[in-house]
Protein backbone atom coordinates (compact mmCIF):
# COMPACT_ATOMS: atom_id res chain seq x y z
CA UNK A 1 0.00 0.00 0.00
CA UNK A 2 2.89 2.37 0.76
CA UNK A 3 4.35 1.66 -2.68
CA UNK A 4 1.03 2.50 -4.32
CA UNK A 5 0.72 5.71 -2.32
CA UNK A 6 4.30 6.67 -3.20
CA UNK A 7 3.62 5.95 -6.88
CA UNK A 8 0.45 8.03 -6.78
CA UNK A 9 2.31 10.83 -5.01
CA UNK A 10 5.04 10.76 -7.70
CA UNK A 11 2.42 10.95 -10.44
CA UNK A 12 0.71 13.88 -8.71
CA UNK A 13 4.04 15.69 -8.41
CA UNK A 14 4.67 15.21 -12.14
CA UNK A 15 1.19 16.51 -12.96
CA UNK A 16 1.77 19.48 -10.66
CA UNK A 17 5.08 20.27 -12.40
CA UNK A 18 3.37 20.14 -15.81
CA UNK A 19 0.58 22.40 -14.55
CA UNK A 20 3.09 24.89 -13.16
CA UNK A 21 4.94 24.93 -16.49
CA UNK A 22 1.70 25.41 -18.44
CA UNK A 23 0.58 28.16 -16.06
CA UNK A 24 3.85 30.01 -16.62
CA UNK A 25 3.44 29.63 -20.40
CA UNK A 26 -0.13 30.91 -20.18
CA UNK A 27 0.99 33.89 -18.09
CA UNK A 28 3.62 34.77 -20.72
CA UNK A 29 1.05 34.43 -23.52
CA UNK A 30 -1.43 36.62 -21.63
CA UNK A 31 1.25 39.25 -21.01
CA UNK A 32 2.12 39.23 -24.71
CA UNK A 33 -1.52 39.55 -25.81
CA UNK A 34 -2.06 42.36 -23.30
CA UNK A 35 0.93 44.25 -24.67
CA UNK A 36 -0.36 43.81 -28.24
CA UNK A 37 -3.81 45.11 -27.27
CA UNK A 38 -2.30 48.10 -25.43
CA UNK A 39 -0.17 48.89 -28.48
CA UNK A 40 -2.98 48.86 -31.05
CA UNK A 41 -4.54 52.21 -30.34
CA UNK A 42 -5.98 54.56 -27.78
CA UNK A 43 -8.80 52.12 -26.99
CA UNK A 44 -9.42 48.57 -28.18
CA UNK A 45 -12.65 46.65 -27.75
CA UNK A 46 -13.27 43.18 -29.14
CA UNK A 47 -16.82 41.88 -29.49
CA UNK A 48 -18.12 38.47 -30.50
CA UNK A 49 -20.78 37.80 -33.13
CA UNK A 50 -23.49 38.63 -30.56
CA UNK A 51 -21.76 41.96 -29.79
CA UNK A 52 -20.74 40.77 -26.34
CA UNK A 53 -17.48 42.33 -25.15
CA UNK A 54 -14.56 39.88 -25.12
CA UNK A 55 -11.68 42.34 -24.61
CA UNK A 56 -11.72 45.76 -22.97
CA UNK A 57 -8.32 47.44 -23.13
CA UNK A 58 -6.85 49.85 -20.57
CA UNK A 59 -7.38 52.59 -23.17
CA UNK A 60 -11.08 51.74 -23.36
CA UNK A 61 -11.23 51.89 -19.57
CA UNK A 62 -9.61 55.35 -19.62
CA UNK A 63 -11.83 56.61 -22.46
CA UNK A 64 -15.18 55.28 -21.22
CA UNK A 65 -14.67 54.97 -17.47
CA UNK A 66 -15.66 51.29 -17.25
CA UNK A 67 -13.33 48.67 -15.80
CA UNK A 68 -12.86 45.46 -17.80
CA UNK A 69 -14.87 43.44 -15.27
CA UNK A 70 -17.81 45.84 -15.82
CA UNK A 71 -17.68 45.48 -19.61
CA UNK A 72 -16.48 41.97 -20.48
CA UNK A 73 -19.35 39.57 -21.10
CA UNK A 74 -21.92 42.34 -21.55
CA UNK A 75 -23.48 43.48 -24.79
CA UNK A 76 -21.80 46.53 -26.28
CA UNK A 77 -25.22 48.05 -26.90
CA UNK A 78 -26.05 47.77 -23.19
CA UNK A 79 -23.00 49.58 -21.86
CA UNK A 80 -23.48 53.04 -20.41
CA UNK A 81 -20.72 54.77 -22.36
CA UNK A 82 -20.62 57.86 -24.53
CA UNK A 83 -20.05 55.90 -27.74
CA UNK A 84 -22.80 56.50 -30.31
CA UNK A 85 -23.41 52.78 -30.71
CA UNK A 86 -26.28 53.34 -33.16
CA UNK A 87 -23.80 55.08 -35.48
CA UNK A 88 -21.34 52.19 -35.44
CA UNK A 89 -23.82 49.28 -35.48
CA UNK A 90 -24.02 49.21 -39.30
CA UNK A 91 -20.22 49.00 -39.44
CA UNK A 92 -20.16 46.21 -36.86
CA UNK A 93 -22.82 44.24 -38.73
CA UNK A 94 -20.96 44.74 -42.01
CA UNK A 95 -17.74 43.52 -40.38
CA UNK A 96 -19.53 40.49 -38.97
CA UNK A 97 -21.12 39.68 -42.32
CA UNK A 98 -17.90 40.15 -44.25
CA UNK A 99 -16.07 38.03 -41.69
CA UNK A 100 -18.12 35.09 -42.94
CA UNK A 101 -16.48 35.48 -46.34
CA UNK A 102 -12.85 34.93 -47.21
CA UNK A 103 -10.21 37.43 -46.23
CA UNK A 104 -8.74 38.97 -43.16
CA UNK A 105 -7.97 42.33 -41.76
CA UNK A 106 -9.59 45.71 -41.71
CA UNK A 107 -13.13 45.89 -43.04
CA UNK A 108 -14.00 49.53 -42.56
CA UNK A 109 -13.98 52.53 -40.36
CA UNK A 110 -15.92 55.52 -39.18
CA UNK A 111 -15.29 58.85 -37.52
CA UNK A 112 -17.81 59.55 -34.77
CA UNK A 113 -18.43 62.14 -32.09
CA UNK A 114 -18.52 60.56 -28.66
CA UNK A 115 -18.63 61.75 -25.08
CA UNK A 116 -15.72 60.51 -22.99
CA UNK A 117 -15.87 59.61 -19.29
CA UNK A 118 -15.19 63.23 -18.36
CA UNK A 119 -18.22 64.43 -20.32
CA UNK A 120 -16.18 66.00 -23.10
CA UNK A 121 -17.11 65.60 -26.76
CA UNK A 122 -14.37 63.61 -28.45
CA UNK A 123 -13.92 62.73 -32.10
CA UNK A 124 -12.91 59.13 -32.60
CA UNK A 125 -11.59 57.30 -35.63
CA UNK A 126 -12.97 53.78 -35.21
CA UNK A 127 -11.48 50.98 -37.29
CA UNK A 128 -13.16 47.59 -37.60
CA UNK A 129 -11.21 44.39 -38.25
CA UNK A 130 -12.21 40.76 -38.39
CA UNK A 131 -11.28 38.47 -35.53
CA UNK A 132 -10.65 35.09 -37.10
CA UNK A 133 -9.03 32.13 -35.42
CA UNK A 134 -6.97 29.69 -37.39
CA UNK A 135 -9.09 27.00 -38.96
CA UNK A 136 -12.39 28.59 -37.97
CA UNK A 137 -14.57 31.24 -39.46
CA UNK A 138 -15.62 34.05 -37.21
CA UNK A 139 -14.87 34.98 -33.65
CA UNK A 140 -15.91 38.62 -33.73
CA UNK A 141 -14.78 42.13 -34.52
CA UNK A 142 -11.87 44.18 -33.22
CA UNK A 143 -12.64 47.88 -32.80
CA UNK A 144 -9.65 50.18 -32.52
CA UNK A 145 -10.61 53.68 -31.41
CA UNK A 146 -8.13 56.51 -31.81
CA UNK A 147 -8.66 60.09 -30.77
CA UNK A 148 -8.78 62.43 -33.74
CA UNK A 149 -6.53 65.41 -33.20
CA UNK A 150 -7.51 68.62 -34.92
CA UNK A 151 -4.66 70.18 -36.86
Amino acid sequence: MNEELQSTNDELQQINEVLNTRSAELDRANDFISSVVRSLGDAVVVVDSDLRVLVWSPGAEELWGLRPEEAIGRQLTGLDIGMPVDDILPHLHLALESAQSAGNGRVGGAVVNAVNRRGRVTRLDVEFSRLNAEGTALHGVIMVMNLVTEE
